[in-house]
């Protein structure tokens, strides 16, 4: 989901201690009257070594595509538990930029993009009242959501160390909205055939009710991640080197 280094245009590796552009990239000055898709086509160039985590000259992070978490745990009072276990997160990568809004006076970028096809699989342990039905169930999961709108606030910061201004990110706000979603889990009333379909069933008729819940940890925990690669990728960059003049 490297919509989320969309506002910065280079990628930079280290020689020698001294940075430089990365030579698959180019620079989109502040002064550029085509903002919006210069940096568009600058990400679109480098979406590949967004998703494997590889910027070449041994500089990496996270991977964006697939994204894991080892545990998620979702608590409502008493009408909701779900724990979601080895979860894998596929098709980030897919990401298509829809619109980005700078503030550069105000070091920060507003972007909206849109996630086509997303499939996320795991363990799950679910207690859940889903309409007049109380829903449990302990086993693997399967999720497919189509047509995510991703929208992100990114602002930096500069740090002066040595006479030289660092760009810092500060924690990414991410807000999603899922479009179409579908829901299979194995193992719903202790693996009943009839009962698991039925289970099923109901979600998939209402997913909103368990997506609504779930999606304040999708954003909070999406958001940490993108914030460390881009805090990895521009690490000892200055704010000229990104946006020059």
């Amino acid at each position: 989901m490297l919509f989320l280094l969309s506002h910065f245009l280079v990628v930079l590796s280290f020689q020698y201690g001294k940075a430089y552009v990365a030579p698959v990239l180019s620079v989109c000055s502040r002064s550029n009257p085509n903002m919006e898709k210069c940096i568009t086509n600058a990400v679109y160039r480098i979406r590949q070594n967004v998703a494997n985590g590889d910027y070449g000259d041994g500089r990496s992070a996270t991977r964006l595509d697939p994204i894991y978490f080892d545990k998620l745990a979702i608590v409502n009072g008493q009408g909701l538990r779900l724990i979601l276990t080895n979860v894998t997160i596929q098709g980030a990568s897919g990401f298509e930029i829809k619109k980005i809004r700078d503030h550069l006076a105000e070091r920060k970028f507003d972007i909206v993009s849109k996630i086509p096809v997303m499939q996320i699989n795991g363990k799950y342990d679910l207690d859940m009242n889903v309409l007049l039905m109380k829903t449990t169930g302990k086993g693997h999961f399967n999720l497919v959501l189509n047509d995510t709108i991703a929208n992100m606030l990114m602002e930096y910061q500069v740090a002066p160390v040595g006479g030289k201004n660092f760009i810092r990110f500060n924690p990414i706000d991410l807000k999603l909205k899922f479009g179409k979603a579908r829901f299979n889990l194995t193992g719903l009333f202790s693996g009943d055939p009839t009962l698991e379909q039925v289970g099923n069933r109901v979600i998939n008729e209402n997913p909103n009710l368990l997506l609504d819940e779930v999606k304040p940890v999708f954003e909070a925990n999406l958001g940490r991640i993108f914030t460390d690669i881009s805090n990895s990728v521009v690490q000892g960059a200055e704010e000229s080197e990104l946006l020059p003049p």
